[in-house]
């Protein structure tokens, strides 16, 4: 719009021109005296002040009227870039919170797998701890139950004859010894 009054602005300024260059080309001299004179001036003065206010009110209109559709279309705009942020922002926390959750799920397999793997080793030391020491228990049985009855019977007693029936029988209960004693079930 405001390219529009500036055109007209210059045409008319065109005209103008052309028009008092008409007038002085023509050879006719215009007398005027010189109150008319003044008061064609003043016409002419307020006339064109006139046009230069009208030129600039219709140019404050424009301007205001482009100022309200820029502020209007960066309102928007805006709008849209900060729409389109908090998308990706929250595209990308999604991603964040899916990876998460992920590694999340891995550190628990690999703790529950170590926990696994711990308590299978901690239950073959114990039972290979506990074989070792059923295994010493039994080795040692024999001389300690034999001791035990050598003592009891006194030393009148011979044991070399009874010795290889004791030896017997506490190998055949001794499963049943070992239970009673270490409390297997």
């Amino acid at each position: 719009m405001l390219a529009v009054v500036v055109i007209v602005q210059s045409l008319q300024l065109k005209k103008a021109k052309v028009a008092q260059a008409q007038m002085q080309a023509q050879p006719k001299p215009i007398k005027i005296n010189e109150p008319t004179a003044a008061e064609l001036e003043a016409k002419l003065k307020t006339a064109y002040e006139g046009k230069i206010n009208e030129a600039t009110q219709t140019f404050g209109h424009d301007l205001e009227d482009t100022s309200k559709r820029l502020s209007e279309q960066v309102s928007r705009l805006t709008t849209t870039v900060i729409e389109e942020e908090l998308e990706a922002y929250q595209k990308t926390l999604e991603e964040v919170r899916k990876v998460a959750t992920q590694a999340m799920e891995q550190i628990h397999e690999a703790v529950e797998h170590q926990r696994v793997e711990l308590r299978q080793g901690m239950e073959a030391e114990l039972a290979s701890e506990k074989k070792l020491l059923a295994d010493k228990f039994d080795a040692k049985m024999g001389d300690v139950v034999a001791s035990y009855i050598s003592e009891s019977l006194g030393s009148g007693v011979d044991l070399g004859a009874q010795m290889q029936f004791i030896l017997q029988s506490l190998e055949a209960h001794k499963a049943d010894i070992r239970k009673d004693l270490i409390g297997e079930a």
